[in-house]
């Protein structure tokens, strides 16, 4: 038993059988994708995916720089006890390479504290003529330490108070 399948043709409307004549008549095919809509799928895929990609991408370089800090975190952490420790106490400068991690330095600055108080609602009557007035503290001193990691990376600063009445 053999069996025939018609399918209808969408631009005519009658039945199309495989030995019918009308088999040449142009139809409209109803299976199938236009170009056009492979194109259009295809773009969409195409930004869905850049948009995964470019999320991965930013969130193994979070990972990376989290890394770093971890590894600046621990050479400040020796870098600070190792002149917290010192009878001398931080010096105003100083600047080297760092034991254990290869290509990585740091920078140490410190200065006496120095705070900043500003009068702009003109409340106090001693700072009418002043807008700002320094006052100094002798006992605690400011630190700066900058840790620069290797290649073209931005390097890590930490900025505290410290001890300065050492004896």
């Amino acid at each position: 038993m053999i069996r025939f399948s018609r399918k209808i043709c969408l631009k005519t409307g009658s039945f199309v059988g495989p030995n019918s004549l009308k088999n040449r008549e142009p139809c409209l095919n109803q299976y199938g994708f236009t170009l056009m809509e492979v194109l259009v799928a295809t773009a969409i895929t195409g930004i869905a995916l850049g948009v995964l990609l470019s999320s991965f991408a930013l969130g193994h370089r979070q990972a990376f720089r989290g890394d770093l800090a971890r590894q600046a975190a621990s050479a400040a952490k020796a870098i600070l006890f190792q002149y917290n420790n010192d009878p001398d106490g931080f010096p105003e400068s100083d600047s080297g390479d760092i034991a254990g991690l290869e290509g990585w330095s740091y920078s140490l600055e410190s200065r006496e504290l120095v705070l900043q108080i500003s009068d702009q609602g003109g409340e106090y009557e001693d700072n009418q003529n002043e807008e700002t007035a320094g006052f100094e503290i002798p006992e605690l001193l400011e630190v700066t330490l900058k840790i620069t990691p290797p290649g073209n990376i931005r390097p890590f600063v930490l900025t505290l108070w410290a001890n300065a009445g050492r004896q």
